[in-house]
């Protein structure tokens, strides 16, 4: 009798190890997800090299490449389907409940299973954005002294930024309003973000992507209550652009998102590669747009340090040009509302988790980089 009760323990003690096995594999990615995040920032020449050039790449690229077949934004549907699928998954759970002999039973099953949801969109996001907070930064990569600059030669940056922008408008058009003015469809000017960065992929090559489109967002309008003119959305590798902002913005964000989609995180930094593709774009809205994006960054911090250099800088601006900031800041100021404060401080939140103490501000902090890429070119003779 002892030796059948000690064998109907071991097998009880075995079903047992079984069922918390089968029930715990589900947090294995959410294990391998807290482990990016609080170790990754320790070995930044690990994270580069091991993740963000080979995990992230081995995600992307061919996940990108699918998605980017698809000329609809996949973000988008995914947004406007969540509501009612929550819903449906809610009645479907009711249900169920009711009719189970075991409730206890269901609601485990229906635990699980969100558990391993939430667990494997942890890694997925982890290992498709995440981790590249943790890489080498532009400035180490590309070889950028961004250190303090005399407010000097900022202002000679905007006057330089603001000529250059002056100069690609000619080439452009005007609407009714006398605001430049797209000539092509939407979906032709955002295929040809692409353009600028096949100079820099030739000399960075680890900006290179397959990721080939941008999609435009047909709800933008509504979109727009949130402040939000892009979004790179890591789980299908996608870059959403906000087609109702004025079409001064649209390249540059584009750009910006299409950075992300190339393993960059911080915003400034994908800020400043949104200028540089643009500038080098053979698509002169791009080229325009890069510098009016740039001239607007730098000038902001000349304003904050001395307002008369800014209206010395400000001068440099033609009627057209100012015309442009104009109809982006009546976009801006058109929206403003409670959903954008609690837009706002939701991404301010979110990108204080990743460890950037300043939050949204960082997008600002591009000039430090605009101004080391000029300071390095007069050091270089270039």
């Amino acid at each position: 009798m002892k030796v059948e009760k000690s064998t109907g323990a071991r097998n009880k003690q075995r079903l047992t190890s079984r069922r918390v096995l089968k029930a715990a594999w589900v947090f294995i990615p959410l294990i391998l997800a807290a482990a990016m995040y609080f170790l990754l920032p320790m070995f930044p020449e690990f994270t580069e090299y091991a993740v963000s050039r080979g995990l992230f790449k081995a995600f992307t690229v061919p996940v990108g490449f699918v998605t980017s077949l698809i000329p609809l934004s996949l973000t988008e549907i995914c947004a406007v389907l969540a509501v009612p699928a929550v819903i449906a998954l809610v009645v479907i759970f009711a249900v169920r409940m009711k009719r189970s002999s075991s409730r206890k039973r269901t609601a485990l099953k229906a635990g699980r299973f969100l558990a391993g949801f939430l667990s494997f969109a942890a890694f997925i996001y982890m290992t498709a954005h995440g981790a590249n907070y943790y890489r080498l930064s532009l400035e180490s990569l590309m070889e950028l002294d961004a250190s303090p600059k005399p407010a000097e030669f900022l202002l000679a940056v905007c006057k330089e930024l603001a000529a250059h922008a002056a100069q690609e408008r000619e080439y452009l058009s005007e609407d009714e309003n006398g605001c430049v003015q797209f000539t092509e469809d939407i979906y032709t000017e955002l295929s040809r973000t692409g353009s600028g960065y096949e100079a820099l992929v030739e000399e960075y090559p680890f900006l290179w992507t397959s990721i080939g489109r941008q999609k435009p967002v047909q709800l933008s309008y509504y979109w727009s209550y949130t402040g939000i003119t892009g979004m790179y959305f890591p789980f299908l590798a996608e870059c959403n652009v906000n087609i109702e902002q004025p079409d001064l913005s649209i390249p540059f964000t584009a750009s910006h998102e299409s950075a992300h989609s190339r393993g960059i995180a911080f915003e400034n930094e994908c800020n400043f590669l949104a200028y540089l593709s643009c500038i080098n774009s053979e698509y002169p809205e791009f080229r325009y747009s890069g510098y009016m994006n740039a001239f607007k960054f730098c000038s902001n911090s000349l304003y904050a340090y001395d307002k008369d250099m800014w209206r010395e800088a400000y001068e440099c601006t033609t009627d057209g040009m100012r015309r442009d900031f104009t109809a982006e800041n009546e976009y801006i100021d058109s929206f403003k509302g409670e959903v954008q404060t609690a837009s706002t401080a939701v991404n301010d939140g979110f990108i204080k988790a990743q460890g950037v103490s300043d939050g949204t501000r960082s997008y600002g902090r591009v000039t430090d980089l605009i101004l080391a890429h000029y300071y390095k070119a007069l050091t270089e003779g270039t």
